[in-house]
């Protein structure tokens, strides 16, 4: 059986493969467009997020029977079409959990104790003790919306916190922290977010949303950026609704091909002293790369 690998993973997938009596293409610089035209060749699919397996690349996999997602987000692959087709999906959404959660605290770190800005303010002689004063997590509630892998290991960590932990999650119940979304919007001090990007999840943060807090949050999202509109979070800023942000996802992360008006929102995003931005590495850490492989 042949499996094309179309990104840059750990050799550990590959020798565990071939050791398995797989016969492995590893081509982590392939272009989507390549991959269509070679994927009749192949019973096995790895990706990452370059990719997208939906139908014309589906019809053309006459050999295919399993496409694997490494990592959590399965956007990337039509999922109705692949069982119509009788394509098995894996993920691995297990293999970063701790990288995601461990990103997500450092995040709220640093907005609620003014580390980065304090750090910009010292390098630029200036010392604003009083202007920097923190807040502590202890005795703060967090709410977390959707609780899957990286909601439970982000509640994990935080339990040294001492933080009261609530959790809100659709289709999933009977899990230690679940509450409703009513007591999220009443009692939340953070904002969390883990959800996965469905149709029904794109944009469902939007400034109704944000406008339900009963006080002012601070926000995390290390999920998906369309699951947030941007234009939303920056005028619930600007509002008081919002205290501060961390963003590790972004609606379009590829900043070469912005609009005009997606430029115009990225750039306050970027001016916004109280927004935080890192370029989706939540999970993306050397001992991550290892367990998705």
């Amino acid at each position: 059986m042949k499996i094309l690998i179309t990104d840059e993973l750990h050799p550990l997938l590959q020798q565990g493969l071939e050791h398995d009596g797989f016969v492995v293409d590893y081509l982590p610089n392939i272009s989507a467009e390549k991959v269509l035209e070679i994927i009749p060749d192949y019973a096995g699919l790895v990706i990452n997020s370059k990719v997208y397996v939906g139908k014309e690349m589906l019809d053309k996999a006459t050999q295919l029977k399993f496409v694997c997602r490494a990592g959590s987000g399965l956007e990337v692959i039509d999922l109705e079409y692949a069982k119509y087709k009788n394509v098995i999906v894996f993920n691995s959404p297990e293999g970063n959990r701790n990288a995601v959660a461990e990103h997500a605290l450092g995040m709220l770190l640093n907005l609620m104790n003014n580390i980065s800005k304090a750090d910009a303010e010292v390098k630029n002689l200036q010392w604003k003790r009083e202007e920097n004063r923190g807040t502590e997590l202890s005795g703060k509630t967090i709410g977390m919306i959707a609780y899957g892998n990286t909601a439970r290991a982000f509640a994990n960590i935080l339990k040294g916190f001492n933080m009261k932990i609530l959790g809100y999650d659709k289709y999933v119940h009977g899990f230690e922290n679940e509450s409703s979304l009513e007591a999220i919007f009443e009692q939340t001090d953070v904002l969390s977010l883990h959800l996965p990007l469905t149709e029904e999840t794109r944009y469902m943060i939007d400034y109704k949303f944000l406008s339900s807090f009963k006080k002012p949050i601070w926000l995390i999202n290390t999920s998906r950026g369309k699951v947030l509109r941007s234009n939303d979070l920056l005028r619930a800023m600007d509002e008081g609704k919002i205290i501060a942000a961390g963003l590790d996802v972004l609606e379009n992360e590829k900043l070469h091909l912005l609009d005009a008006e997606e430029k115009k929102t990225y750039y306050q995003l970027i001016a916004h002293k109280r927004i935080l931005l890192s370029p989706h590495i939540a999970g993306w850490t050397y001992e991550s790369k290892k367990k998705i492989a």
